[in-house]
């Protein structure tokens, strides 16, 4: 469509030139009738000049060429005014490589002055038209509107013959943009002083039209383009993978070869990312490549959707020749905070364990609990309750989002906050709570997973236990997810009233309901970020201040009551029931004891286990004591319950490992060597659990730590 406006534009002009210069011998007017258009009001002038390309463009192309050949009709109700067609050809070589032909028709309408009558003309004027535009030897092609303006001098020669001097501004839009100096000469059919030069230039730094599209027939080209909507959080994701797609064509007679295609956005980007394409592409064939993009941070500083251009740059060997030529599209920018929900995972991005706000208040609420309950109650447990207490006093309410939005491709685009807003705004939706409850827990140490439900998302912790305890331990297991080799304890980040241990008893009847119709997913955020990785993002200005430490220990203590309650209330009562009838009652004591024992209540323990070894010296109520004393760091004490518990039973598996722990601390080396010997060839999976018993000093210590079983010890439940 646009070479044959192009065409038309020409073969007008040409028509006119020719209408005109036969206005050089008229039939005569009839004697009765002045004529309306007499020979001095046409004129035709042939101008050469130099084009001088301007800006950004200078970059890109060298000095070049053009001529041009216009004629002029003047206006004979107003004689100053003036317009004709013209046609032009500009020759501009590029910087880097090859040159640019141009050819360009339009008409041109300008007002002259007779500064000195008959001797000295000033003209201005200024034109529209289209353009031609093709890299010589084989290179692409394509074509566009073209608009120019300018001024003119010209010098009477002799009544037919002017010579004149003009500079004209010229823009081939999409394409390049000049300044042409011309000297030329004008005839004039009447033998009339007028006539002037009306200058245009092609060529330019990009040798394919921007939006013009490109013409076929010539060198390597884009067929097609798609390059998708650029979500800021995902800058990172597109180094990787594909912002978009490209078709080429071959519609050269010779094979192309060493093809590449770079995506270069000069807002978000450094330098082109390129893209390494087929090794070579057989004539009259094509090829799909896929493009890339390397985006810098300053993306995420876009707080509203916004368009840019984005140049597109084929390179390639042609005939044993170097070819590149460009091309611009328009790419589609979000905003900082959208997401697609195609993919689940993608949530992960707006995480981060680094996020200066999100650091800030979980490592203080942290600070501000450590201590203030028993040690015995899994730990990961213990910070999760802090933290949702902390943001309940925080003042964490549930709010909407801005209205949904649609990219491109009519898919909705969700509004997701980064930490620091929902903190800063003090709300959110539950996509919002679940980004920013992981990003604490992640600051903490704590691995954090997304739970997606139809139109849901919450979050779940993993538990230091193992599956195994957590399932000895807890009165309802089923109340956690297992998944990986992990225990995970779901939180229902939504629900702001009634504490923590609503919120987990709710997100796990969600997990629950949802998996037993197979709609419920699980993403642990580690695994999420190997595709999509975490971006942080802050402000410096910020409005967040911690609850006070004396209002968050109240709740959390209380939290914590309430959560061991819960738990050994009903165990209690039954082995309670089960002590009072048994004819021996070391065992259901001693269960009982172990059950104070896991959840803290240390006291309750040991006056529950004293009671048992008043009356015997029951290996399990021994080994407990001892690990009572042991987790106090009563190391001397545990050392005597310990050495009982070996009189009674030296080839007890759980008795070596006691034996070994609390010589190994007490630096008894050898003793801890010899017992934990014995340990590796009664019990080698309980031994290599706690290998660190194999080492001495710092060394012990690190490798205690890494395993997480320093401050662990088995409770012996009776037999």
């Amino acid at each position: 469509m646009t070479r044959k406006l192009f065409l038309t534009a020409i073969l007008l002009g040409v028509v006119s030139l020719v209408v005109l210069a036969q206005g050089k011998s008229p039939a005569p007017a009839p004697a009765s009738k002045a004529p309306l258009l007499t020979p001095d009001l046409f004129s035709v002038s042939f101008t050469p000049g130099v084009a001088i390309p301007l800006l950004a463009d200078s970059a890109l192309y060298n000095m070049g060429g053009t001529g041009n050949l216009s004629a002029e009709l003047r206006m004979p109700f107003f004689p100053m005014l003036y317009a004709g067609p013209d046609i032009e050809y500009t020759y501009s070589p590029l910087r880097r490589n090859g040159s640019v032909s141009m050819m360009s028709g339009g008409l041109d309408v300008g007002i002259s002055w007779q500064m000195i009558p008959n001797l000295l003309e000033l003209k201005g004027f200024g034109g529209f038209g289209y353009f031609y535009g093709f890299i010589n030897n084989g290179g692409a092609s394509g074509s566009n509107p073209v608009a120019m303006g300018g001024l003119g001098v010209y010098f009477s020669l002799s009544p037919s013959f002017s010579l004149g001097v003009t500079g004209t501004y010229r823009n081939f839009l999409g394409l390049y943009n000049d300044i042409a100096v011309s000297i030329g000469t004008s005839y004039h059919f009447g033998g009339g002083f007028g006539g002037s030069t009306i200058q245009r230039q092609g060529g330019g730094g990009r040798p394919t039209p921007l939006q013009g599209g490109m013409k076929s027939g010539t060198g390597l080209q884009f067929s097609k383009i798609a390059i998708s909507d650029i979500y800021p959080v995902f800058y990172k994701f597109y180094d990787d993978h594909p912002v978009g797609t490209a078709v080429i064509h071959n519609y050269e007679r010779s094979t192309i070869q060493n093809v590449k295609a770079s995506v270069f956005v000069k807002e978000y980007m450094t330098d082109p990312k390129e893209t390494d394409g087929p090794d070579k592409i057989e004539p009259g064939a094509d090829a799909s490549m896929d493009l890339y993009g390397l985006f810098t941070k300053d993306i995420l500083a876009n707080t509203e959707s916004t368009k840019v251009s984005v140049r597109l740059t084929l390179t390639y060997t042609l005939n044993g020749t170097p070819v590149s030529q460009d091309t611009v599209q328009t790419l589609q920018v979000l905003r900082r905070n959208s997401l697609t929900w195609d993919d689940d995972r993608k949530a992960a991005a707006f995480v981060s364990a680094n996020d200066p706000t999100a650091v800030s208040f979980a490592k203080n609420v942290q600070s501000m609990v450590q201590g203030k309950a028993s040690a015995s109650i899994e730990p990961n447990l213990q910070l999760a309750m802090a933290i949702h207490d902390a943001l309940t006093l925080y003042g964490l309410t549930y709010s909407t989002d801005p209205v949904a939005t649609l990219n491109s491709d009519n898919k909705t685009v969700d509004y997701i906050q980064f930490p620091q807003q929902t903190l800063d705004y003090r709300g959110g939706k539950c996509s919002d709570f679940s980004v920013l409850y992981a990003s604490m827990f992640e600051a903490i140490g704590v691995e954090s997973a997304f739970i997606t439900i139809p139109g849901h998302i919450f979050m779940a912790i993993a538990l230091q236990m193992s599956q195994e305890d957590v399932r000895k331990t807890f009165q309802n297991s089923d109340d956690f997810i297992y998944q990986d080799g992990k225990a995970w304890l779901p939180i229902e980040i939504t629900l702001r009233e009634g504490g923590f241990l609503n919120a987990w008893q709710l997100g796990a009847k969600e997990w629950r309901e949802n998996k037993a119709k197979n709609q419920a997913a699980f993403y642990p955020l580690h695994e999420a970020w190997k595709t999509y990785q975490p971006v942080g993002y802050s402000s410096t200005a910020s409005n967040i201040a911690i609850p006070a430490q004396d209002k968050l220990v109240k709740v959390y203590t209380a939290e914590v009551n309430s959560f061991v309650t819960s738990q050994i209330g009903r165990q209690e009562a039954a082995l309670l029931a089960a002590a009072d009838k048994a004819a021996n009652k070391s065992k259901p004591l001693n269960s009982l004891a172990v059950l104070y024992s896991r959840y803290g209540l240390f006291d309750k323990a040991q006056k529950t286990l004293m009671e048992v070894l008043a009356k015997d010296e029951y290996v399990p109520a021994l080994i407990n004591m001892g690990n009572i004393y042991f987790v106090q760091s009563q190391t001397d004490k545990a050392l005597d319950f310990y050495n009982r518990a070996y009189k009674k039973d030296p080839n007890n598996p759980t008795v070596l490992l006691c034996v070994a722990r609390v010589n190994h601390a007490l630096e008894n080396y050898a003793i801890a060597k010899k017992a934990y010997a014995d340990l590796q060839a009664k019990d080698p999976e309980l031994a290599q659990r706690f290998a660190y018993l194999d080492l001495r000093g710092e060394e012990a210590t690190r490798a205690a730590d890494a395993n997480g079983v320093r401050k662990v010890v088995i409770w012996q439940e009776g037999k």
